[in-house]
């Protein structure tokens, strides 16, 4: 089955804040300096996922409107 456009976005969504909770419970609990760093990139890396999703759906609708 298709997704729109939205489902697709809450998906992606909710794939970033999956990473940022799982990551920053997996920091806390080492509690080392190299597993917070380690942590931050998993996160910055799904929020540009995030990002570059939002672009190419959004440059989806701007498609689907003209």
């Amino acid at each position: 089955m298709a997704k729109n456009a939205f489902d697709e976005l809450v998906h992606r969504v909710n794939n970033l804040l999956g990473t940022i909770e799982i990551q920053a419970e997996l920091a806390r609990s080492d509690g080392t300096l190299g597993a917070h760093a380690e942590a931050l990139v998993r996160i910055v890396e799904s929020a540009q996922r995030t990002a570059a999703e939002i672009r190419r759906l959004r440059g989806q609708q701007l498609a689907s409107e003209s």
